[in-house]
């Protein structure tokens, strides 16, 4: 929407500049914005009996909040900075009086606990204060509690709200401009097929399934002159004003120049198609760096900071300290929420370098037919049993063919068959699921009833996974090497579909299957872009459905289908390049963080083994200990043992699975890859105990 709605449009500014006012340059969203000016106490109390007290504070300082509307107008939130701000401010009072009533109970059950009675003031006053305190210690204390519990909700709620809009205008413009090449390639295409720019922008804006943040950019523009009539230089100039992206700022300021020179916009798009591609590789290259910097912080965070903490603790135990709570909690609690925070850190790092899953062409022949009219037809019910049969035969073939199509689906049976081998343990009397019997044998208890059913639940899992990626990959490797070939046969004057059956003949594999279908649906129902939207769909690669629905829609433009597939196979190979090479820069972090497990590990099992063997051989003889040991000591004999070997081998189980994960993430910014990693490093774990 334009930068010049209305109240109520959530996109614009709610009131014209007030009379006296100095407009700012054209090319400036500011001119929107009301500045601030002083308001008589008539103005202020018509505001106050219309907007209530808390609006009309800030609705009357719109240019100390200047910021704020320009990220919410950014971040696409339907709503203005008064109304939106006031909002907060009635959540942050409210939270904080939620705070406060909490700290006035916590002070008050302290009280009959009898904690408060022993506090003194580390701060020197008069006696005349220092009795008055003394004699109200709950009253202060409730007051001291109540405001700084209050304050701290009520502050961070009020913080949190005010720079939630920047945070998603920094999402969105990270999503653009990652996006942006291949939208530009788009325009391109459309372009070269013949549509007019307007056209061309409709058709971008209609895409958001397949270009996301850069189509409701798009979308903008047109509803800017569609709905309140600007022409095409003025939507233009609003969306560069009003856009979150730096890149595409640039872009729509040398469009316009374009535009204002009369130069040729299908060629533009083609050099700015090749410029930003470069772009985004450069944003990618720095995406790679932080991940690198966050392997590192990794390693310091998961393997060496546990480790000092744990050895601390082991050491305090021996001189007589209780820490067995302590290292329960920093094992069990500390470890998986920490490897959890920090996957999660990395998924919204790389969200806007991601292409969404689950894009869906829309397919008009898929349709349901309405088979009323014939459903008196005698031969009708024939041919709903025969339906109905060659679906079984066809789940008979191949009863696994869902689950390789979504692998989730194997939770269903692998949940059930590891709960069952978990009973059965138990039921045979293998292993007892209690903390004796994990104390009294750690890794025979943990692997039969922890490991093992893991493995199974996990196995199936990645495997189907990785099946799934294997076919990603073949076809994200060859089918820009395909639209080359097909590109040039039609460009050689071989028809589509003569082309389509000669790779079809000579390939194999899962693209040539696909390829023959296309092929066989273009001889049968002579529609080249409804064949084109089925084969995006039947792949189920977003970056490829984005390439398919460009040649289906070039192809509908434009008679010159050579050229469209030659745009479309170049912008297929510059996003498997991208893809490669965060593979390769992140091959040697993943060293990183699996060396860094083999170094915990073997940590570990060096305690485990040299350490505590000698001190369960030294306990063994107590009246020795007796005599060896120092005044003041603690007993050998009293070092609970069994716990730290539990403790220490359900450690190096989290840290497997949390190293394998991240080393997932970092690969293929996909933590289900990272099972694979896991099911190693926990099979590496258990076997090093065993042996050891």
């Amino acid at each position: 929407m334009s930068a010049r709605g209305g109240e109520g449009s959530g996109m614009g500014i709610q009131t014209p500049l007030s009379e006296g006012q100095t407009p700012l340059p054209d090319y400036e969203v500011s001119q929107y914005f009301p500045r601030s000016r002083d308001m008589t106490p008539e103005e202020r109390r018509e505001l106050r009996d219309q907007y209530g007290v808390v609006r009309t504070y800030f609705k009357s300082r719109p240019g100390k909040y200047r910021d704020v509307q320009r990220w919410l107008n950014q971040a696409r939130i339907g709503t203005t900075y008064d109304i939106y701000l006031t909002h907060s401010a009635i959540l942050a009072m409210v939270g904080g009086a939620v705070g406060a009533t909490v700290g006035l109970l916590l002070t008050f059950w302290l009280a009959n606990l009898g904690i408060l009675g022993g506090l003194t003031s580390p701060v020197t006053a008069p006696s005349g204060i220092t009795a008055l305190v003394s004699s109200n210690r709950v009253l202060f204390a409730g007051g001291a509690s109540a405001l700084l519990l209050g304050g701290t909700v009520g502050g961070s709620i009020w913080a949190l709200r005010y720079y939630y809009p920047r945070n998603v205008v920094a999402n969105r413009e990270r999503a653009i401009n990652v996006v942006l090449p291949h939208a530009i390639t788009y325009m391109y295409a459309m372009s070269y097929g013949g549509m007019n720019l307007v056209e061309v922008f409709r058709a971008l804006a209609d895409s958001r399934d397949t270009y996301g943040d850069v189509a409701d950019e798009f979308d903008m523009i047109v509803r800017d002159m569609e709905l309140f009539g600007n022409d095409l230089f003025t939507a233009l100039r609003n969306a560069r004003n009003l856009t979150p992206s730096d890149n595409l700022e640039q872009f729509l300021d040398d469009l316009v120049s374009v535009l204002d020179s009369g130069g040729e916009v299908t060629s533009f798009f083609e050099d700015q198609s090749a410029h930003y591609a470069e772009t985004a590789k450069d944003e990618q290259e720095e995406f790679l760096e932080t991940l690198s910097v966050l392997s590192e912080i990794f390693i310091v965070a998961f393997v060496a900071a546990p480790l000092f903490i744990i050895v601390t603790l082991m050491v305090i135990s021996f001189l007589g300290g209780s820490t067995l709570t302590q290292m329960a909690v920093l094992i069990y609690v500390g470890l998986p929420l920490g490897m959890v925070g920090f996957l999660l850190l990395i998924d919204v790092l790389s969200a806007p370098f991601v292409q969404t899953g689950g894009v869906t062409l829309e397919e008009k022949r898929a349709e349901p037919v309405d088979t009323t009219p014939v459903e008196d037809d005698e031969r009708f019910a024939a041919y709903r049993k025969e339906q109905r049969h060659e679906r079984l035969v066809e789940l008979a073939s191949d009863p696994l063919a869902v689950v390789k199509a979504t692998p989730w689906l194997s939770l269903v049976f692998t949940v059930p068959s590891a709960l069952g081998f978990a009973g059965a343990v138990v039921f045979r009397g293998y292993a007892t699921p209690s903390v004796a019997g994990f104390e009294a044998a750690p890794v025979v208890a943990t692997t039969l009833l922890v490991v093992l059913p893991l493995l199974i639940v996990t196995m199936p899992l990645s495997y189907f996974h990785e099946r799934k990626r294997r076919r990603e990959k073949v076809l994200a490797e060859r089918f820009p090497d395909t639209l080359n070939v097909l590109s040039s046969a039609n460009y050689m004057g071989i028809p589509l579909i003569d082309a389509l059956d000669m790779i079809a003949r000579w390939s194999k594999g899962v693209l040539a299957d696909e390829l023959r279908i296309v092929r066989n649906d273009i001889h049968w129902n002579h529609d080249l872009t409804e064949a084109l939207v089925g084969l995006g769909n039947r792949l189920k690669v977003p970056h490829l459905t984005r390439t398919i629905k460009l040649i289906a829609e070039g192809g509908r433009s434009s008679g010159d289908m050579s050229k469209i597939l030659a745009i479309a196979a170049e912008d297929t190979r510059n996003r498997h390049r991208i893809d490669r090479a965060r593979q390769r820069a992140m091959s040697s972090y993943i060293a990183i963080v699996v060396i860094g497990f083999l170094v915990y590990l073997m940590v570990i099992v060096l305690i485990d083994a040299s350490y505590f063997g000698a001190i369960a051989q030294t306990a063994a003889d107590a009246e020795a200990v007796a005599q060896t040991q120092a005044p003041g000591f603690a007993s050998l004999s009293n070092v609970p043992l069994d716990t730290y070997r539990a403790l220490f081998f359900h450690s190096v189980i989290i840290m497997a699975v949390g190293s394998g994960m991240l080393a997932g993430k970092l690969s293929d910014n996909d933590a289900i890859s990272g099972l694979k990693y896991s099911i190693g490093l926990v099979l590496v774990a258990v076997a090093t105990f065993v042996l050891v």
